[in-house]
């Protein structure tokens, strides 16, 4: 399948993800990354999933009842290295008038086609998490060919020709890049990118690649955001639409942890059912193999087992 979800987004209400990758494709190697390591990075675009295949799948979701808040281009890595994203945006607008969203690390908005094949999204959602290159190294562990200064300057190019709403994300790690002067280098920049509409801060709150990424407690959070200023935001719970299942309970459930670790309050808010009958289809699928529960900041997490 290469739709999933809905899924519970902290900053998107009911996300419809829509993964254009199949399995996981990415040029940075993320120390928080909640898919685990990237092991071969890439910076090649190419055809991963024929477009027809995916808009398959999404008219039949939507023709069958099927509630979101948000169609979300994400997945397994990065969405921008699919050499149809473009396309893909335009036919998914033909289909649905739910705004649509694109998840991105940003790296490759240093490609004017790229930003190109996004100006047709609702909001692109973009992720900065270092300003200084050590940091950026030492955090988003990138592919060779990658400098964080050509990086700012793509964003820069984006938002300066993009009309549709932008939301940037600085994940914080403890220790790597929650410090004030983090925050200052960070707010250096920003400042000179007015287009930005909102700074949303986060932190490690799934299951990650490396063990000694932890999060940043939520006082330190709203002092980081402060350092920002006023476009700065704390990413809080969810809160969006709920929604029954259109498939078969686990199903469903699964497709959703095979791009990203859940807690049952997750599949809970989500899908609109009872405690009870999350907890027995999350053990089934324990049970079968199909997932394992990992236990990570205090909540049990439900991971797929590849």
């Amino acid at each position: 399948m290469y739709i999933f979800g809905p899924v519970p987004s902290r900053r998107l209400g009911l996300s419809l993800g829509v993964d254009p990758l199949a399995s996981k494709s990415c040029n940075l190697n993320c120390v928080y990354c909640e898919l685990g390591r990237s092991f071969k990075l890439t910076s090649e675009r190419k055809l991963f999933v024929e477009t027809d295949f995916i808009i398959t799948e999404l008219k039949q979701f939507f023709e069958k009842g099927g509630i979101t808040d948000y169609v979300t281009i994400s997945g397994s890595g990065e969405p921008t290295l699919a050499l149809n994203l473009g396309e893909l945006i335009t036919e998914i607008k033909k289909i649905t008038d739910k705004p649509l969203a694109v998840i991105t690390n940003g790296v490759l908005l240093t490609d004017p086609q790229v930003r190109l094949e996004l100006m047709n999204a609702d909001v692109v959602m973009p992720s900065m998490d270092a300003f200084t290159p050590a940091t950026y190294i030492k955090v988003n562990r990138p592919h060779g060919s990658i400098k964080m200064e050509k990086v700012i300057e793509g964003l820069r190019a984006f938002a300066s020709e993009y009309k549709g709403r932008i939301w940037l994300e600085i994940m914080v790690v403890s220790g790597m890049n929650d410090s004030d002067n983090d925050m200052f280098e960070a707010k250096k920049v920003l400042d000179t990118i007015p287009n930005i509409e909102k700074i949303q801060i986060n932190t490690v709150v799934r299951s990650r690649a490396e063990e000694y990424a932890d999060p940043v407690k939520d006082l330190r959070l709203r002092e980081l955001a402060m350092i920002l200023g006023p476009r700065a935001e704390v990413i809080g719970k969810f809160t969006g639409s709920t929604i029954h299942t259109i498939d078969g309970i686990e199903d469903a459930m699964l497709e959703a942890l095979k791009r990203r670790p859940m807690t049952a309050k997750d599949f809970e808010d989500a899908m609109g059912l009872k405690k009870i009958e999350i907890e027995m289809a999350l053990g089934k699928l324990v049970q079968g193999g199909f997932v394992e529960k990992n236990h990570f900041s205090g909540m049990d997490f439900f991971k797929y087992s590849k």
